[in-house]
């Protein structure tokens, strides 16, 4: 059996095997976790003191963006180069088929969250906050009774809710890589209650109740994060159709 270069003992060394094994890219890493390369550059390193050693929070993160199975770090029996690629070419397989379970993100979502946006009706102010739970089926329920599923996907996972009320669809997607910090950006597209419109709002989800203010600090400007279909277009739309025909 062919000894290793790296430390396979030690989590910071199978990390270091598995970023070469897998080609992954400084840059791409830092992107997806939205950290500075210099940092993943350190943990790549894996210099064995108290400011870059390798921390569960980085490692999690890291398993989560590029669908690395966590037993490899979790399990000490898994330390030769053999069985970390048993592991990898296992989640290759898995990975090729879209929306496959995955108890590691489940696990981090299950629970109550709260998911900030402006709204599309100032009469109901200017940051509408929704308490929504997600359940350990893929169930995923709002305050307002509207319920959805979660579709956990390779690198993003999308919820398809559908209304109780107008039973119209609302879509919300997001990175599985920010899952772990439990606080996360999303993206939804739905339509707006009051006048059945279409609508899109980037949007902040976290786990604690968070004070609107700070919410609409970190959001911005509502024209920055907030998009409403124009009727013209849809009117466009009716008359490239009818010249078709």
């Amino acid at each position: 059996m062919k000894r290793s270069k790296y430390n396979l003992d030690k989590n910071e060394g199978k990390l270091a095997y598995v970023i070469e094994k897998l080609e992954l890219v400084t840059k791409d890493i830092a992107k997806k976790l939205g950290v500075t390369s210099a940092l993943i550059a350190r943990i790549k390193n894996h210099v064995d003191q108290e400011t870059t050693k390798l921390r569960n929070m980085h490692l999690y993160a890291i398993c989560f963006a590029y669908n690395i199975p966590i037993e490899i770090f979790e399990n000490k029996n898994i330390n030769t180069e053999e069985k970390i690629n048993l592991y990898l070419n296992r989640e290759k397989k898995k990975s090729a088929k879209p929306f496959s379970p995955n108890q590691e993100i489940l696990s981090k979502l299950e629970g109550v969250w709260y998911m900030y946006s402006y709204t599309s009706n100032p009469l109901f102010g200017e940051i509408w906050e929704t308490k929504t739970t997600f359940y350990d089926d893929y169930v995923v329920e709002d305050e307002h009774k509207n319920r959805g599923i979660l579709h956990i996907g390779r690198n993003q996972s999308v919820i398809l809710k559908e209304s109780n009320g107008s039973k119209n669809i609302t879509t919300i997607t997001f990175d599985n890589s920010r899952v772990f910090y439990g606080a996360f950006l999303f993206s939804r597209v739905s339509k707006s209650n009051s006048i059945n419109k279409e609508l899109f709002n980037f949007g902040l989800c976290s786990r604690k109740k968070l004070d609107k203010k700070f919410v609409k600090e970190i959001l911005g400007e509502k024209k920055g994060v907030q998009l409403q279909i124009s009727y013209d277009m849809l009117e466009r739309i009716g008359f490239c159709i009818r010249a078709d025909v």
